[in-house]
């Protein structure tokens, strides 16, 4: 019986342990994370706000998701969720922003079984099928000029809904379908992926009809052609262009800007298109100014389009490596 009971006992204390150590270490970073975040949102010019909507973690630390709210509405610029990283240190919690210096090592200090949970899938702006016709997203291009190549080096499947990445055998990008240019930037040559960059920064976006827009990212420093910045504004924080493109028309270079390791084109398509604002923290525009707003294109409603050539089963089958020219 005295053993049973010493078992027992052993037993409820280690119940208790388990229960109890996650419950202090959860009420910890709840703190950090609500310190953190109005922190963040107390910046002075900061013209966004971060409010939590979810997170992940384990004993290495924790990724939060963070709609970014518009402070003069209130309300979250659509389809956009970032990553706060938390990570323990001492008796305490370190919170790395986007934007931060330690961005990128404060991911690495995340164990890796938690980063292969990170999908903020359930909390972004899902695309409405029947939007668009399903033909209007048959009659793409590929986004270079004839005779040009390229390897896909992430499709459908690795990258997600809408999202293709494309080394360019040469640098020049084309519009893939005919339509209007929305959005443009290239005025930033920073390549942060080792530092604190989250976005593709130097863009180019086109709308194509009603819920339908391409994004072309990673485009290199200043290489936008001069027909189509003459007929842009040098506002970004707001829909700068008006310009009317054809398929097969370039409208700018391969480039790394952003957060990217290697030049290439991250493709994107979706239903609705937004440009958001953040502090220059990392002076991504390099004029030494990091208390000025600097401005971010993206799409957002992400869908599957096919190319003239493939189908759209063939298309969301491109895998690593899979060579792709554009007809002459």
């Amino acid at each position: 019986m005295r053993t049973n009971g010493l078992r027992w006992l052993f037993g409820l204390c280690l119940l208790f342990s388990i229960r109890l150590i996650p419950v202090i270490a959860q009420d910890e970073l709840d703190a950090a994370v609500e310190a953190g975040l109005t922190r963040y949102n107390d910046l002075p010019a900061n013209p966004n706000r971060y409010r939590e909507v979810a997170r992940i973690s384990d004993l290495s630390g924790a990724v939060i998701y963070v709609e970014v709210i518009d402070p003069l509405t209130e309300q979250p610029y659509p389809g956009v969720i970032d990553w706060v990283y938390m990570y323990p240190e001492g008796t305490g919690w370190v919170m790395a922003l986007p934007g931060d210096p330690t961005y990128r090592a404060a991911y690495l200090r995340l164990s890796e079984s938690l980063r292969n949970l990170i999908d903020d899938t359930p909390y972004r702006t899902a695309a409405v099928h029947g939007l668009v016709a399903d033909e209007r997203l048959l009659d793409y291009h590929i986004p270079f000029p004839p005779g040009a190549t390229g390897l896909v080096t992430r499709g459908y499947t690795d990258h997600g809904t809408g999202k293709i990445d494309i080394d360019l055998t040469g640098r020049e990008i084309a519009a893939a379908k005919t339509g209007v240019i929305v959005f443009a930037s290239d005025q930033y040559d920073l390549t942060t992926f080792q530092s604190g960059a989250w976005w593709y920064w130097n863009t180019v976006i086109i709308e194509h009809g009603a819920y339908e827009y391409s994004l072309y990212g990673h485009i290199a420093f200043d290489s936008i052609p001069t027909w189509i910045k003459l007929a842009c504004e040098d506002q970004l924080n707001s829909g700068n262009c008006r310009v009317p493109v054809n398929a097969g028309d370039v409208i700018g270079l391969e480039g790394s800007t952003g957060y990217s390791t290697n030049p290439h084109l991250h493709l994107e398509f979706g239903q609705g298109y937004g440009i958001i604002p953040y502090l220059d923290l990392l002076d991504a525009n390099r004029n030494g100014i990091r208390e000025e707003t600097i401005s971010a294109g993206y799409v957002y409603g992400e869908h599957n389009v096919s190319f003239v050539g493939y189908t759209l089963a063939e298309t969301a089958a491109w895998e690593y490596l899979t060579r792709l020219e554009a007809p002459q």
